[in-house]
């Protein structure tokens, strides 16, 4: 990644997250309507954050958008922001008669379940009676984005405690049939945001691991000493390393979707993060699996995410 393009992200997209999103708030687990959240939104969308997806930010800034995403993971991001930018907005930009189906972004977050027609009513995730609930769903050789009502919207605490969960009930309120060549870059690139934001929430707990290894004691030296834990340590960082270069490719790729390097980014990071933050409870021994220590929130974000970015990888393989 060029170095300007991450030097300017990490100090604005990156420092707004860290100053104004961190853990702390995502332990909260504020819903979209809460001041807190509404505030964040608006700094988003005032930054013109939400046009990341568009194609003059990303002729421009493109290679940052692995960036962005892992910046999103570690702050544990409890706003619908990739479906939002880097899905809605790009659909919307494409056809702009969509706005019938897809509301304003800056004033109602869009959470979007993708899925196939035909699909039992799914859940998707659950962000308040302010945010937008898309659903597109794949029909043969096209595409279904239908917007629902949140007040049918029931909602339960699934396993991440950060964002709650929504069963999709009721007919849709409008909806609007979309090509294939419009949706699959689009939910390519979404997927690839989805990867990175997956990577940093796992690279973050894996961060939390490391620093913990190097002061928790045992036998007269700290615990990252031992080679059983210094090498399940090292495997882990490799694994998210590699998982980086396969999103990079993904983001690389110049056709209109890439289901083979799709499956395989999906693959290496769903399987790297899940062992990241699996390995980050360990390390810490008891305390990992308290409530009061972040490292079961990466642990329970990570194994929720993996779940979306397959469903989204093996999409784009059909």
């Amino acid at each position: 990644m060029h170095s300007e393009i991450r030097t300017l992200l990490s100090s604005t997209f990156g420092r707004l997250l860290e100053q104004q999103h961190p853990a702390a708030h995502a332990r909260r687990a504020l819903p979209a309507h809460d001041e807190a959240q509404r505030a964040l939104w608006k700094e988003l969308a005032d930054g013109g954050w939400l046009e990341a997806g568009s194609e003059a930010f990303q002729s421009e800034y493109g290679p940052g958008t692995q960036l962005m995403g892992e910046w999103a993971g570690r702050a544990l991001l409890t706003l619908p922001y990739g479906a939002s930018a880097f899905l809605a907005r790009v659909l919307l930009d494409a056809a702009p008669a969509l706005s019938d189906v897809v509301l304003d972004l800056a004033e109602h977050p869009a959470s979007i379940r993708c899925d196939r027609a035909g699909d039992a009513q799914g859940w998707i995730d659950d962000y308040g009676p302010s945010a937008q609930y898309l659903r597109l769903s794949r029909q043969g050789d096209g595409w279904l984005l239908a917007r629902r009502d949140p007040a049918m919207l029931e909602s339960v605490q699934g396993l991440d405690p950060t964002v709650a969960l929504a069963c999709l009930r009721g007919p849709a309120v409008a909806q609007a049939a979309l090509p294939a060549a419009m949706v699959l870059p689009a939910l390519q690139n979404h997927l690839a945001f989805q990867l990175a934001q997956l990577i940093g929430a796992a690279g973050a707990s894996l961060d939390l691991a490391i620093a913990y290894a190097k002061e928790r004691e045992q036998f007269g030296r700290p615990i990252g000493q031992f080679q059983a834990v210094k090498h399940a340590l090292v495997d882990a960082w490799t694994g998210l390393d590699n998982s980086r270069y396969a999103v990079e490719a993904l983001l690389q790729a110049r056709a209109p979707a890439d289901p083979e390097q799709a499956a395989l980014a999906a693959r290496l990071s769903a399987g790297a993060a899940r062992r990241a933050v699996k390995l980050g409870i360990q390390v810490h021994g008891g305390i990992g699996f308290s409530w009061e220590h972040d490292a079961q929130l990466y642990l329970k974000r990570a194994y929720r995410q993996a779940v979306e970015v397959e469903r989204l990888a093996a999409l784009l393989g059909d």
